[in-house]
């Protein structure tokens, strides 16, 4: 298994292709210490108590959406499921192209507590077809602002598994196209379509089309009480 962080273009990568060892040892310790027990831990992320006590053994992977459910109702946010560390600043051309840094622009790196978020250096989040990037500087674990990516047959969570949790969510699509299924509704988005609605309704995300879907999204009070 393995839990690896790639900072060549998208600053610190967490690519889970594998059963989550290290992250679902963050979690059991965040679940112990809150007193919650599997049992009840299961019922809030609708799943059943021997799957959250395999992920948190590393025997299993679980979808983007129920690790985000998990981590919202553990008080954690998107950072504490990625390695810590310093991150990087963009140093090569490719770099800072992709940056969107012009070539003539001095290479200087931010100042300490500046309040831009560099794409060349996003914290991103990927598992299977989904990739999470936190477009915020630092994390607001009430607040998340994500750059959301789709590959063709991605998708938030299994189709027979909705998640849920606390907040409320708005959703912007940039390229490709988007459906997003909130209880029995199913909406088909692309381009410059947006969305919200309550992320206390089961909800999924996918992208059952051939081409790579990005959007925006704003989750506004994920810190709430959990749903109960």
């Amino acid at each position: 298994m393995s839990l690896s962080a790639d900072a060549e273009f998208h600053g610190r990568v967490v690519e889970v292709t594998t059963p989550l060892h290290g992250i679902g040892q963050h979690l059991r310790q965040a679940r112990l210490e809150l007193g919650i027990s599997l049992r009840e831990m299961a019922r809030r992320v609708d799943v059943s108590p021997s799957f959250i006590s395999q992920v948190e053994l590393g025997r299993t992977r679980p979808s983007v959406g129920t690790l985000y459910s998990i981590a919202s109702e553990l008080g954690m946010s998107l950072d504490d499921l990625m390695p810590q560390g310093s991150e990087p600043q963009p140093t090569s051309d490719a770099d800072r192209t992709l940056a969107g840094i012009p070539q003539s622009w001095p290479e200087r790196p931010d100042p300490q507590g500046s309040p831009v978020q560099r794409a060349a250096t996003r914290p991103e989040l990927q598992i299977g077809g989904a990739t999470w990037g936190r477009l915020t500087r630092g994390h607001d674990f009430a607040n998340d602002f994500l750059h959301v990516t789709y590959a063709p047959d991605g998708q938030s969570c299994p189709e027979n598994n909705l998640i849920h949790h606390p907040g409320h969510e708005y959703g912007y699509v940039l390229s490709g196209r988007l459906v997003v299924q909130i209880g029995f509704n199913s909406y088909e988005l692309g381009p410059g379509d947006s969305i919200n609605f309550e992320s206390v309704a089961p909800h999924r995300l996918s992208n059952p089309f051939d081409t790579n879907s990005e959007s925006v999204w704003m989750v506004v009070g994920r810190g709430g009480t959990p749903v109960l």
